[in-house]
C-alpha cells in the first residue's frame, strides 16, 4: 500500500510540475493517437466548433479573402503548413492554384485526400512533419492558419522560417496568425480535473483528466497541460502557445531574412485592432 501510495503522490507531483517552456513536446500524441484524432477530425469538421479549426463561415470568408489578395489562381503555386483535413486547401484549389498540404496527422490527411479525389481536385497531400521533411516549392504563397506557429519551440520556429524563405519564389509572400499580447493578459493560471474529463475526449475507455494552466511571464508562453490517468498506462499532453507583439514577431521574421510587410487582425483581412489573434504577411528580404 506504502508503494503505491507512493507512485499516486509522485504523479501527482509531475502532473503539477512547473516544466521549463517548450521542454516537452507531445504534438504527435495529440494529433496521431488513433482514438484523439478521430475526435480531433470530428471537431475539425464540425462547422460551428473553434476547438480544432475555426468556424467553417468564418473559413470559408477567409479563403475568399486570401484568394483575392494573393491573386490565387492558373499558375499560382500554395502551400498549406499544418493543411490539417484540407479545410484550406480544398477552398484553395478551387481557384485552379497548384496546391501543396502537409500535416503529420495520418487521419488528417486521409480525410483531406478523400475529400480531393471526391471533388477532382489534384491536391499534393503530404504526410510528414513540416519541419523535418518540408516539401520542395518554390511556392507563391505559404500558409500557416489557426496559430500552429504558436506551439513550436524557438528553435523549430526559427527552423521553420528559413525553410519559408529557401522555398519562397521571388516575389513570394507568407500568411500566417498568432496569439496577441491580449491573449496572454486575458488568461489566468489554474486547475480542474474530472472522471472522463471532456465528456470522454481523451480515452474510449473510463479515466481521470487533469488539466493544469500555468503561465509564464517572462517568456510570454502558456501551457496547458493535460495528465490522462487510465487502468493501464498515464499519458500527457503539453500544449505551449507563445504570444507576441508585432514588434517582436518582425524581429524573429528579421532574424531569418523575412520581413513583414502586413498585418490585420485575422486572416479574412480585418483592420488590426487589439484583439487576441493577429495575421501578418511577410516576404523575404
Amino acid at each position: 500500500m506504502s508503494e503505491s501510495v507512493s507512485e499516486l503522490f509522485e504523479t501527482l507531483n509531475e502532473i503539477h510540475s512547473r516544466p521549463v517552456p517548450f521542454a516537452v513536446n507531445t504534438a504527435r500524441d495529440l494529433w496521431d493517437d488513433d482514438y484523439i484524432s478521430e475526435q480531433m477530425l470530428a471537431f475539425h469538421l464540425h462547422p460551428e466548433a473553434a476547438s480544432a479549426s475555426r468556424p467553417h463561415e468564418f473559413i470559408r470568408r477567409s479563403a475568399d479573402w486570401i484568394a483575392d489578395r494573393f491573386e490565387l489562381g492558373p499558375g499560382v503555386r500554395v502551400a498549406d503548413f499544418g493543411c490539417g483535413p484540407g479545410l484550406y486547401t480544398s477552398r484553395f484549389a478551387s481557384t485552379g492554384a497548384a496546391v501543396t498540404g502537409i500535416d503529420f496527422s495520418r487521419r488528417s490527411i486521409a480525410h483531406a485526400r478523400e475529400e480531393a479525389r471526391q471533388r477532382d481536385y489534384s491536391i499534393d497531400y503530404i504526410l510528414a512533419d513540416y519541419i523535418d521533411s518540408p516539401p520542395e516549392g518554390p511556392f507563391d504563397l505559404i500558409t500557416m492558419i489557426y496559430c500552429d506557429f504558436c506551439v513550436l519551440s524557438p528553435d523549430r520556429r526559427r527552423r521553420l522560417l528559413k525553410i519559408f524563405r529557401d522555398r519562397l519564389s521571388d516575389g513570394g509572400a507568407i500568411l500566417l496568425d498568432v496569439f496577441t499580447l491580449r491573449a496572454f493578459s486575458e488568461r489566468e493560471e489554474s486547475e480542474e480535473h474530472g472522471f472522463r474529463y471532456m465528456d470522454g475526449f481523451w480515452a474510449a475507455e473510463d479515466y481521470w483528466g487533469f488539466k493544469t494552466t500555468l503561465k509564464y511571464d517572462e517568456a510570454v508562453v502558456v501551457l496547458d497541460r493535460y495528465a490522462i490517468v487510465e487502468p493501464h498506462r498515464i499519458r500527457h499532453i503539453y500544449n505551449w502557445l507563445q504570444h507576441y507583439s508585432l514588434k517582436v514577431l518582425m524581429d524573429e521574421f528579421a532574424e531569418c531574412g523575412l520581413e513583414i510587410v502586413e498585418s490585420y487582425a485575422d486572416v479574412a483581412g480585418a483592420k488590426l485592432a487589439d484583439g487576441d489573434v493577429m495575421a501578418v504577411v511577410a516576404c523575404k528580404r
